[in-house]
C-alpha cells in the first residue's frame, strides 16, 4: 500500500508542477478528456511480433516499479519459460513508484544503473513498465519523451523494446485538483492506459505486452478469479501469473496453454489465465 500511495502522490505533484508551468493547459486537457469512450477490450489486437528468430535463451531486462517486482514477475516469467522449453537470462532494475522518466535520467541514482546496463551489455529484449498514474494522465509529457530516449538506447544495445501495459486499479482512479474531482472508472482508466501504451509502441515500432487488456478480459469472462491484491492496485499472484503468460506469449510467439508451471495457482485457474493470455496476444498452441 505504501508504494502505491507514494506513486499517486508523486504523480499528483508532477501534475501540479506541469499545470503551473503550462498555464493550466494540461488541466484543461484533462477536464476535456474526463469523459472517456471505453474501448472494446475483446477486439482483436494488431501486435508487432518478435522481429527476430525466436531464441531459446534470450537475454531480458525489466525496467519497472512495484507492478513488476510485486510477486516477482521476472522470476515467474523465467519459471514459465523453463516450463515451455526456453531458457531466458532475465535481469531487472526496479524501484518502488519509479517511472520511465527516472530510468531515462543518467543523473538519477537508478538511472545510472540503467545507462550502465544498456551501454555495456547487449540485450534481446528490454521490458519497459510505466507508473500507472503517468500512463493514465501524463503520457505525452512524461512517459513518451522518456520512452523515446530509452528506446534509442535499447536499439543501440541491439535489443528490442517491449512495453508492458499494466492494469487499471480495481476501483479506478480519482483525485481532486483545483476543487474539481477527476475520476476514471476501471474501464476508463484502462482505456486511457491502453491508448497511451499502444500509441508509443506504434510510434517506436516496438512490441507491446497488453497485460492490462488481458486483465479486463479475464475479469469479464472469469470474475471469480481475483487479479488484484487486497490494496486493489497491485496484482494478486493470479494477476502476476496472467502478466507472465502475456509476456511469454509475445516474447516467444507461443501459447502458454498446457504449460505445467502454475506458480502454485490452482491448475484450473492457471489454465484459464493461460488461455486468456494466448487469446489476448493472438497466439495458438504449437
Amino acid at each position: 500500500m505504501k508504494n502505491i500511495k507514494l506513486g499517486i502522490i508523486l504523480t499528483l505533484l508532477l501534475l501540479w508542477s506541469t499545470i503551473f508551468l503550462s498555464g493550466c493547459s494540461i488541466l484543461d486537457q484533462i477536464i476535456e478528456d474526463e469523459e472517456v469512450e471505453v474501448m472494446d477490450f475483446h477486439q482483436r489486437l494488431e501486435l508487432k511480433k518478435t522481429p527476430k528468430l525466436v531464441k531459446t535463451n534470450p537475454t531480458i531486462l525489466f525496467l519497472g516499479n512495484s507492478m513488476t517486482f510485486y510477486n516477482d514477475l521476472p522470476s515467474m516469467l523465467s519459471n514459465l519459460s523453463f516450463s515451455g522449453g526456453f531458457n531466458p537470462d532475465i535481469y531487472e532494475i526496479t524501484e518502488g513508484s519509479y517511472r520511465l522518466e527516472f530510468f531515462s535520467d543518467e543523473k538519477d541514482e537508478i538511472g545510472k544503473l540503467v545507462y550502465d546496463a544498456l551501454d555495456n551489455y547487449e540485450w534481446d529484449y528490454v521490458i519497459l513498465q510505466e507508473q500507472s498514474g503517468i500512463s493514465t494522465m501524463m503520457a505525452e509529457d512524461s512517459m513518451f519523451p522518456a520512452a523515446r530516449v530509452l528506446d534509442q538506447m535499447i536499439k543501440t544495445a541491439k535489443g528490442e523494446t517491449v512495453f508492458l501495459m499494466t492494469w487499471a486499479y480495481k476501483d479506478g482512479f480519482s483525485f481532486d485538483i483545483l476543487g474539481k474531482e477527476i475520476k476514471y472508472s476501471r474501464e476508463e482508466m484502462q482505456t486511457k492506459m491502453a491508448q497511451n501504451y499502444m500509441s508509443i509502441a506504434n510510434e517506436l515500432d516496438a512490441m507491446l505486452a497488453p497485460a492490462g487488456i488481458a486483465f479486463m478480459r479475464c475479469s469479464s469472462e472469469f470474475p471469480e478469479i481475483e487479479l488484484w491484491d487486497e490494496d486493489l492496485n497491485h496484482p494478486s499472484p493470479e494477476g502476476t501469473y496472467l502478466a507472465a503468460c502475456v509476456l511469454y506469449s509475445g516474447l516467444f510467439d507461443s501459447s502458454p496453454e498446457g504449460l505445467t508451471y502454475t506458480a502454485d495457482i490452482e491448475a484450473q485457474t492457471a489454465a484459464k489465465l493461460q488461455t486468456i493470455a494466448a487469446e489476448t496476444v493472438g497466439v495458438s498452441v504449437n
